[in-house]
């Protein structure tokens, strides 16, 4: 087994008050707050509410007691407070941590946004500094706004040691041009200089909004929850058959929480689908797309079977394994022992890559 293992994806939730004790008076009553009520909390910005979703602190907790809606009270402290992270990290045989947010993270107008982002980021900042290292937060960086905008948040963070950042992976949803578009280009360029890595976490199905969590049709929140993974394929095609990996080869990206089993077919896919049709399309990129893949991405799991039998298929140096703390698909506190059964027949060579020395490499996490 090894001695270390180190968590690609985790989260943390912002404590209640973080917009609310530092907002100028001028926003004070938009800023993003928890209120209570019967059904469980809600976040409150700019006056509009939002549940807080239950799920995405369900660790510890027994399946039977899973629930869409919860207050801040129920939850571990270890969502944002790094000494109670690092205890519960401790009881986890985690050495490190990469992070994750949750709560509010779209905001419209401009100044609102520009200060919550930067209030935001400036706090995962403040939990590297109190964890001796062994948290790594990747700051958020808006799209809404114009990409003069988004890389000007880039080089904030960058200035600041970040070593990772993340965009929102759907930004036609957010009324963003899609990465497709030639608008982006200073920022592949901007995160290739820089030389941070860009991940693009799953927010649920194509089609199908979180608010779907709260309908009550049967089948409807299991359909979610179940698809959640897929809906970032398509970015992984955009990245390489619009030629952004080509043109940047420094340009390195994180799909996070995808699983990986999908990934031998898709390298697969594509390959098949440049070799078919890369004239008649009049494609502009000049290598198979798996070599941009092996080159520049990577894909987090947490458990994933299917996935591990086909490392080599996926890349043994491409994927990364999490533990997704406090999320509901998490496997804290008996991460261990998860890992242990899933990589019982893996090499220890190829075990420890995956576990925590390809997160290590790619975050610079000692």
């Amino acid at each position: 087994m090894s001695e270390r293992l180190i968590s690609a994806d985790s989260h943390v939730n912002p404590p209640p008050d973080l917009w609310l004790r530092d907002a100028p008076a001028r926003l004070k009553d938009r800023v993003p707050r928890v209120e209570s009520t019967p059904e469980g909390d809600v976040w409150v910005v700019d006056q509009k509410a939002s549940p807080v979703q239950g799920l995405t602190f369900m660790g510890g907790r027994d399946y039977k007691d899973y629930t869409p809606r919860v207050a801040y009270k129920e939850m571990r402290p270890g969502s944002w407070d790094p000494a109670a992270r690092l205890a519960d990290m401790d009881q986890d045989g985690i050495w490190a941590d990469v992070l994750y947010g949750g709560g509010p993270s779209r905001f419209d107008e401009p100044e609102l946004r520009t200060f919550c982002t930067q209030r935001y980021n400036d706090w995962l900042f403040e939990l590297e500094r109190a964890s001796g290292g062994r948290l790594v937060g990747i700051p958020i960086l808006p799209i809404n706004g114009g990409v003069a905008e988004t890389c000007a948040e880039l080089d904030r963070v960058a200035k600041q040691g970040a070593r990772g950042v993340q965009v929102d992976a759907f930004p036609d949803t957010a009324g963003a041009p899609h990465y497709s578009d030639p608008v982006w280009e200073p920022l592949w360029s901007a995160l290739e200089e820089a030389a941070i890595p860009l991940s693009l976490h799953i927010q649920g199905p194509r089609g199908m909004q979180a608010a779907r969590l709260f309908d009550p049709t049967p089948g409807v929140r299991e359909a979610f929850i179940s698809l959640s993974p897929m809906g970032i394929s398509e970015l992984v095609a955009q990245l390489v058959f619009c030629g952004v990996c080509q043109r940047h080869p420094g340009f390195v990206f994180v799909v996070v929480e995808t699983g990986i089993g999908w990934i031998p077919y898709y390298l697969e896919r594509m390959d098949s689908t440049f070799k078919k049709h890369r004239f008649w399309t009049k494609s502009i990129i000049t290598e198979p797309p798996s070599s941009y893949w092996y080159r520049q991405g990577h894909a987090t799991f947490i458990e994933d079977h299917p996935g591990v039998k086909m490392r080599h298929e996926a890349g043994v140096e491409n994927i990364l394994w999490s533990s997704d703390y406090p999320h509901s698909d998490t496997t804290w506190p008996h991460s261990r022992e998860a890992v242990a059964e899933q990589f019982a027949d893996v090499p220890p060579r190829e075990r420890d890559l995956i576990v925590w020395r390809n997160a290590a490499r790619l975050y610079a996490i000692e």
